[in-house]
């Protein structure tokens, strides 16, 4: 392995040559050794774009998920959406808010590996090593600055909105580029209900999944049907 100079600090060094066992052994290891990896998707992904907190694990930890994106919720829906009542005023609770913790279950880590071997075959080889125990807090950590054109975003709410998703759906976020967001997901939605309700967290999350500027203008329902049973969560803000 050798280090590339793309960015080395105290949180963050970046391997210009990041194989999927690599990244398996430090993703099984993170919570022990405190370094997690993330693939970047190129050179310039805005790391130290943004301030970061003297405490960023710290700030995560202090707010709730649900009220985070109870704020960012952009409903209601529109009079003639068909999809469930619920989107018709506030968010809906959180699915599978049950307590049980998912983040560590060994399919997560399985289905994390299977989008390593994805992503170097892709042709992506630059790692980003992060001195932090969990995937969900590294944008806070870096100081990411892809969503920084939303004035209602910021790195540590959404670092709250990734642990609650790791918990729930085994959803660990495994690259970066300097607009997005990808995750493994291990446990998605597998009912049209659920899915539904995990599609208004994703709209709350990031505005920008209601209109992907490709010609599609997505409802909860017709989104959901895009995230049923879909290993893969793509987040991109303009």
């Amino acid at each position: 392995m050798t280090t590339s100079d793309l960015s080395s600090s105290d949180t963050v060094d970046v391997l210009s040559d990041g194989t999927p066992t690599v990244y398996d052994d430090l993703l099984c290891h993170a919570r022990a050794e405190h370094c997690t990896p993330v693939w970047l998707a190129h050179d310039d992904c805005r790391l130290g774009f943004l301030p970061v907190p003297d405490d960023p694990v710290g700030a995560i930890g202090a707010h709730d998920p649900y009220r985070v994106l109870a704020q960012w919720w952009p409903g209601p829906c529109p009079d003639d959406c068909a999809c469930l009542d619920p989107f018709l005023g506030e968010l809906p609770p959180l699915t599978r808010a049950d307590g049980e913790d998912r983040s560590r279950d060994l399919r997560t880590f399985e289905e994390a590996s299977g989008m390593a071997e994805d992503v170097v075959a892709y042709g992506l080889r630059k790692l980003a090593l992060v001195r932090v125990s969990r995937p969900a807090d590294i944008p806070a950590v870096v100081g990411w600055g892809g969503a920084c054109n939303y004035s209602h975003q910021d790195n540590v709410r959404l670092g709250a909105v990734l642990r609650s998703w790791e918990e729930r759906f085994g959803a660990v976020l495994s690259v970066m580029s300097s607009s997005t967001l990808l995750l493994s997901v291990a446990f998605p939605p597998t009912t049209d209900e659920e899915a539904e309700l995990v599609a208004s967290e994703h709209f709350a999350f990031c505005p920008d999944q209601v209109d992907p500027q490709n010609g599609t203008v997505y409802t909860p329902r017709t989104y959901g049907q895009t995230i049923r049973n879909a290993n893969h969560w793509r987040f991109w803000w303009d």
